[in-house]
């Protein structure tokens, strides 16, 4: 009734006016808890489909965390089997290294002790050369003497033979010479 005024009467206003107020203001009343109803029903739908969405977004959720802890788990497992077969792979790797190891250090020391006693052969071959041309020098040195000795025979044979032909013309004295001389044939000595 922002326009309309009240008439007034004798001891009060008339009550025509008074209830045609009280009607307007009963229908815009009205109106305005008719509007508040749909703003409340439209408001609560609102609700109702935020609500909705909360729980849509609220199992999203539930799923994703399920989903999120279950690959966290899958992850594990697979780090896991990853790490077991890299050391099981790493365990397989150390050990062939290590027989390669092993052999070679075999093989290396069978090496040196064929070659030690190569060596020690060789030095038992040096020993008894040097011992056998220890040998052959003293007999050598042996055979010289002799040699000088059958020398200094031959001559005083050859210088007897000389004076006995002056002596006489006889032939035999020089087979006895010859065969007084002796035929040495260079043989090595045996101790």
């Amino acid at each position: 009734m922002a326009g309309k005024k009240l008439r007034s009467r004798l001891f009060g206003f008339k009550k025509a006016d008074v209830f045609s107020y009280i009607y307007e203001m009963d229908e815009k009343a009205e109106a305005k808890l008719a509007e508040k109803d749909k703003e409340i029903k439209e408001l609560k739908a609102q609700v109702e489909e935020l609500r909705n969405e909360r729980e849509s977004v609220m199992s999203v959720l539930r799923i994703a965390e399920a989903k999120s802890e279950e690959m966290v788990t899958d992850a594990k497992k697979q780090a896991e089997e990853i790490r077991e077969k890299a050391e099981a792979y790493a365990r397989e790797q150390k050990e062939t290294v290590n027989r390669e190891i092993e052999i070679k250090r075999r093989a290396v020391k069978n090496y040196y002790m064929n070659e030690n006693k190569k060596i020690d052969q060789i030095r038992g071959e040096v020993e008894r050369m040097r011992e056998a041309s220890i040998d052959a020098i003293r007999r050598f040195e042996m055979e010289l003497r002799q040699v000088g000795r059958m020398t200094d025979n031959s001559t005083s044979y050859v210088n007897s033979a000389i004076d006995y032909a002056e002596t006489s013309s006889a032939l035999e004295a020089f087979d006895d010479v010859e065969r007084a001389i002796p035929v040495h044939i260079v043989e090595p000595l045996k101790d």
